[in-house]
């Protein structure tokens, strides 16, 4: 597969999905839950467009096991992919390359561990590499996933409080229905927060609004929000911002442990939809803003806690895991007519 079909095909699986409401970032995801892939091998999460095309196919498949990898990685961890299982496709950038250090001999160099020491060097041209990877429930002996328990709500929401506040956008609450992100003013404006149902609520919301407030120009500088407070609201531009914002809120309510409400998204289905038909690329550039924008914010976080108490920097939470997923109602809050905000 050359890597044109490989975006068409993605993006017409995401816009089948989300027609049906049921793209990762569509669904509810409950406080706690891993919803995100993450490398059988390593442990590590998957990043930008593999994230969230592994995520689709999860949601797609119904695979309730958010570990993939290779046919390698699988039988290095004990486990093996069962026969006829078709595995997925993912990208990988490749801006480097491996070197082995060797000695004056020419013999490789060795760690205190007796493995192999490497070195990389750039490449003066950077390629993209095709990799075929499987979900663990498609391989048999894999060890069972281990599920850390969840941390206490409070102690959550006390988190996303400081994540909030660590990036430096000043909330407004304001009686009303409204949220959304001002440019101008460079403030996030939100409800009163006794108008959201739940805690978790609130905090969903208002990582939804931090993320648009990441592109302003003293921050990430992010052509989509620009363009989008431009193009005002109904435009393929802001369609398009709105689908950074949304990826980046799913991404960073798990890291942080709030969980997901996608409830914001309604009103840019369309808008989602003529992105990605017209572009196959735009679901993968969309992503890997997505994650640029949740690094920033807790790489904003994890600076703010270190100077507060260098101790506690190595505390702060790695992407939480859940048992299940639950479906929470969720209150209508209209789109305004300027800035960026949620549709309900």
């Amino acid at each position: 597969m050359n890597h044109d079909e490989y975006h068409r095909k993605f993006a017409d699986a995401i816009i089948e999905q989300i027609r049906q409401g049921t793209a990762p970032w569509q669904k509810p995801w409950a406080p706690g839950e891993r919803v995100m892939p993450m490398n059988v091998d390593t442990d590590r999460s998957y990043r930008g467009g593999n994230s969230l095309h592994l995520a689709s196919v999860q949601q797609e498949q119904g695979y309730g096991d958010v570990r993939w990898g290779t046919y390698r990685q699988i039988q290095a961890r004990g486990g093996q992919v069962r026969k006829g299982e078709r595995g997925t496709r993912i990208l990988s950038f490749q801006d480097k390359k491996r070197i082995a250090v060797t000695d004056e001999q020419g013999r490789p160099r060795r760690d205190a561990e007796g493995k192999k020491v490497y070195r990389y060097e750039k490449l003066k041209a950077p390629f993209v590499r095709q990799y075929t990877v499987f979900n663990a429930e498609q391989a048999d002996g894999l060890p069972e996933r281990s599920n850390p328990t969840p941390e206490p709500l409070w102690k959550v929401h006390q988190e996303a409080e400081r994540v909030m506040e660590d990036v430096g956008v000043p909330v407004r609450h304001v009686q009303g229905d409204r949220a959304y992100y001002h440019m101008k003013r460079d403030e996030i404006v939100l409800p009163e927060r006794g108008q959201f149902p739940s805690a978790n609520h609130y905090y969903q919301t208002a990582l939804h609004e931090l993320g648009h407030s990441t592109g302003h120009k003293d921050r990430m500088n992010r052509e989509t929000l620009i363009e989008g407070i431009d193009g005002g609201f109904g435009s393929p531009q802001y369609a398009r911002e709105e689908l950074r914002a949304e990826i980046s809120a799913m991404m960073t309510g798990e890291r942080v442990g709030v969980g997901h409400d996608p409830s914001r998204g309604a009103a840019y289905v369309e808008g989602w939809i003529q992105a990605l038909e017209e572009d196959p690329r735009e679901i993968r550039r969309a992503a890997a803003d997505a994650q640029k924008i949740s690094d920033f914010v807790l790489d904003r976080h994890r600076e703010r806690v270190a100077e507060r108490d260098p101790v506690a920097v190595a505390a702060v939470r790695t992407p939480a895991q859940g048992p299940q997923r639950i479906v929470v109602p969720v209150p209508r809050i209209p789109v305004p007519e300027r800035g960026f905000g949620p549709s309900r």
